[in-house]
C-alpha cells in the first residue's frame, strides 16, 4: 500500500514489484461507485499509466462480497431528493472512469470476487483480462432501473457474441461465473479460497513477459479496434520492441539459457 493510502481510503493501492494492485475499499456498500471512488480511480489509472515502473495493474474489490456493485443508488436517490442535477455519463467529470481504465497502456487484470453489477460489470469490461471466484455474478441490471449501461452497452457486444450481449443489457438478469466463462467473458474461474494465491500466480507469471511487447499488444488490439486489417497491420501504435533492449536481451536469455531480465526500455 502506498504511503499516502490508509485503511478507510476508499481506494487502496499498493506496490508489488512492478505491479500494482488497486482495491476498491467501500465493502460496506458492496464497492459502490461513489464520485470520489471514481475520482480515487481516475486518478491511480492516470497514475499507472504515467509510470514505466509499473507493468501490470490488477483492479479488485476489497471484502470478499463484490467486486463492485456499480453507481451508488443511495447516493443518487439523496441527489434526486435533494434537488439535485441528475448526471449524465460521458457528459459528466466523473464520466472518464471506465475511459481512463481502458486507456491504460499496459495490462489490466479485473479480479472478481463476488458481485459485478451494472457499473461494476462495466469497470470489469474495461480491463484487458477478467478473473473471478466460482461464486462470482456478473450482470448488467440498468433496463431494469431506468438508466443506460452507456459504457456497457459498447463494450459488452464487441467483448461477447452480440445476441448474447443484447440479451444481458435487455433483461438485467444475473449470470453466474460459470456461464461468463462459457460466452468469453472472463478469462479463468477459480476455487473462492484460492483466488488470492491463483491471482498472485497469474500476475506474477504475467511479469516474466516482456513489458514492452505487452504493451505493444495492448495498444495495436486496441487502437485498431475496428480498423480494416490491412490498415491495422502497418499502424505503429505503443513502444517498438524490436528497437528495444529488452529484444537484445530476450535473445541473449535465450542463447544462454537461463529467465530474461526485462527492463522496460
Amino acid at each position: 500500500m502506498s504511503s499516502a493510502a490508509r485503511r478507510d481510503d476508499v481506494l487502496l493501492e499498493e506496490r508489488r514489484g512492478h505491479a500494482v494492485w488497486l482495491t476498491l475499499n467501500r465493502p460496506d456498500r458492496l464497492n459502490a461507485l461513489d464520485t470520489t471512488l471514481k475520482q480515487r480511480l481516475v486518478q491511480a489509472a492516470v497514475a499507472a499509466a504515467a509510470d514505466p515502473e509499473i507493468w501490470v495493474v490488477v483492479l479488485r474489490g476489497a471484502g470478499g462480497r463484490a467486486f463492485s456493485v456499480g453507481g451508488d443508488l443511495k447516493d443518487m436517490r439523496a441527489r434526486d431528493r435533494d434537488g439535485g442535477r441528475p448526471s449524465t455519463p460521458m457528459l459528466e467529470e466523473a464520466r472518464n472512469v471506465y475511459e481512463a481504465v481502458l486507456e491504460i497502456p499496459k495490462p489490466t487484470i479485473a479480479v472478481i470476487d463476488g458481485f459485478a453489477l451494472g457499473g461494476g460489470c462495466e469497470l470489469a469490461m474495461a480491463c484487458d483480462l477478467r478473473v473471478a471466484s466460482d461464486d462470482a455474478l456478473f450482470g448488467m441490471p440498468e433496463s431494469t432501473r431506468g438508466m443506460g449501461a452507456n459504457f456497457g452497452s459498447v463494450l459488452l457486444p464487441r467483448l461477447i457474441p452480440r445476441a448474447l450481449a443484447m440479451e444481458m443489457l435487455y433483461f438485467g438478469d444475473r449470470i453466474t461465473a460459470e456461464h461468463a466463462l462459457r460466452i468469453g467473458l472472463i478469462n479463468r474461474v477459480w476455487p473462492k479460497a484460492e483466488l488470492a494465491d491463483r491471482v498472485d500466480a497469474w500476475v506474477a507469471d504475467l511479469l516474466t513477459r516482456a513489458p514492452l511487447s505487452l504493451r505493444r499488444y495492448k495498444e495495436m488490439a486496441g487502437k485498431g479496434w475496428e480498423m480494416p486489417v490491412s490498415a491495422n497491420l502497418r499502424l505503429n501504435a505503443g513502444p517498438n520492441p524490436y528497437l528495444s533492449e529488452d529484444r537484445i536481451e530476450g535473445a541473449r536469455a535465450f542463447s544462454e539459457k537461463r529467465a530474461p531480465v526485462w527492463r522496460g526500455r
